[in-house]
């Protein structure tokens, strides 16, 4: 939610409200925001309103015109003028053969043209602001998910890559696909979660419970000194974060530095939640989280 300068803090609240209470109570919906029957409704009204929408493929037009000539006078070390914005800071588009090779700078241009297109449908389509900005965010996922740097044969570091080793990048690649479709559930693995073992160099800082209720457990730590100053710290980690986002390994722990410096140390642990928590709100989590492990 973008926050305006007149807008207060309750404001902004209700317009979050807006955007996705209506659907919180379809347990088990992954688009509770409903972003894609936004989009389809945008593109219906595209088609409702075709004035609209010929302006803008006109103009799409326009800007694809010039795209032979600039990429045939790249060729020759020429530079044409674009009209196109080109972000110099995305990092998808790092490599220098995005600018300097004539196909590559070609196909930059060719998203970056479609993006300013999907985004003037969504805007002359015609429908209310809260739809129009639900639909502009499921364009922009799409549109993240088709950009050229995302595919082998269109990225430019991947080929050098693959040159490079003797294609033994695209067979780890490949390997990396399959072992995350067996282990991952399909989903790309960021690290290698292998060498992480609980207790022993994550989340080891030494603790016990000392309540528990339905969503949370409440850890107190050790400490390690025979006093300890007297305000305790009380640790509340995000819902969606694990405990132990404060107590990362051994000498890059804050949990551990706060008990080695004469602090009586607790931490909020957050239970996953399954169908049966379906129910909770965050005034649960308020009430039953910080506020009881205060009292506690």
């Amino acid at each position: 939610v973008r926050v305006m300068a007149d807008e207060s803090p309750w404001d902004v609240a209700d317009q979050a409200v807006g955007a996705i209470a209506p659907e919180v109570d379809e347990f088990g919906n992954p688009d509770v925001a409903e972003f894609a029957r936004a989009l389809a409704a945008a593109v219906r009204g595209s088609v409702l309103h075709p004035a609209a929408s010929f302006g803008a493929t006109l103009r799409l037009a326009t800007r694809l015109a010039p795209l032979p000539a600039i990429a045939f006078a790249r060729w020759f070390g020429a530079e044409l003028e674009s009209h196109v914005d080109v972000d110099p800071k995305d990092r998808r588009f790092a490599d220098p053969a995005w600018s300097d090779n004539p196909v590559f700078y070609s196909l930059r241009l060719m998203y970056e043209i479609a993006g300013h297109y999907g985004d003037e449908l969504v805007d002359s389509s015609g429908v209310d602001a809260l739809s129009r900005e639900k639909a502009g965010v499921a364009l922009g996922l799409l549109h993240d998910s088709l950009a050229p740097s995302n595919f082998h044969l269109t990225n430019p570091a991947v080929i050098k890559r693959a040159i490079d080793t003797a294609g033994k990048s695209v067979v780890d690649g490949a390997w990396n696909f399959v072992d995350d479709v067996l282990h991952n559930g399909g989903r790309p693995r960021q690290v290698d979660t292998s060498s992480f073992v609980l207790v022993k160099n994550l989340a080891a800082t030494p603790s016990k419970v000392v309540y528990r209720n339905e969503l949370m457990e409440l850890l107190q730590y050790e400490p390690n000194s025979p006093k300890v100053h007297a305000n305790p710290l009380l640790f509340s980690p995000p819902w969606i974060n694990k405990y132990y986002v404060m107590d990362l390994a051994p000498g890059r722990s804050f949990v551990e530095w706060a008990v080695n410096h004469d602090r009586t140390v607790f931490a909020i642990s957050y239970r996953n939640p399954g169908p049966e928590q379906a129910h909770v709100t965050l005034d649960d989590y308020l009430v039953h989280g910080p506020r009881r492990a205060l009292d506690v």
